[in-house]
């Protein structure tokens, strides 16, 4: 019995690092395999998120003691944005350098689900992604 209760324990401690646990939401992805004309997706997801009313966060960086606005770890570009108007939302950005998938992971700090209100900004998101980058190209 006690060696189930640490597989147990260790399986959740293992989610929890990396964020499976703990954040609701959505993800919507983007495959610019598809897309031509994007010279930098960081720009382009920077620009089109800024439309909508975020702006961006300082994420932990691996070599420095303070927030950047990008970093990159594990082959992959990490962003973060706000919802400036209410501040009720966050979206953690990842741009896969060698698979071109971006992905966009829409939630509540500290919830499970999504209010309705934050359902509307989902909503707006995902249209102006799939206006953005294509409806091929996008998916949930």
């Amino acid at each position: 019995m006690g060696r189930v209760a640490a597989v147990f324990v260790l399986v959740g401690l293992v989610l929890l690092s990396q964020g499976c646990v703990m954040s609701g939401g959505q993800t919507v992805k983007i495959d610019l395999q598809g897309v031509e004309g994007i010279q930098s997706m960081p720009k382009a997801v920077t620009d089109m998120l800024r439309d909508l009313g975020y702006d961006w966060v300082a994420v932990e960086a691996p070599d420095t003691p303070f927030g950047v606005k990008m970093a990159q770890k594990n082959n992959e570009y990490r962003m973060q944005f706000e919802y400036l108007e209410t501040r009720q939302v966050l979206i953690d950005v990842r741009i896969g350098r060698l698979d071109n998938i971006t992905r966009l992971h829409f939630y509540e700090p500290g919830s499970q689900s999504l209010s309705e209100s934050s359902k509307v900004l989902l909503q707006q998101l995902q249209q102006r992604t799939r206006e953005e980058f294509g409806d091929v190209n996008v998916s949930y």
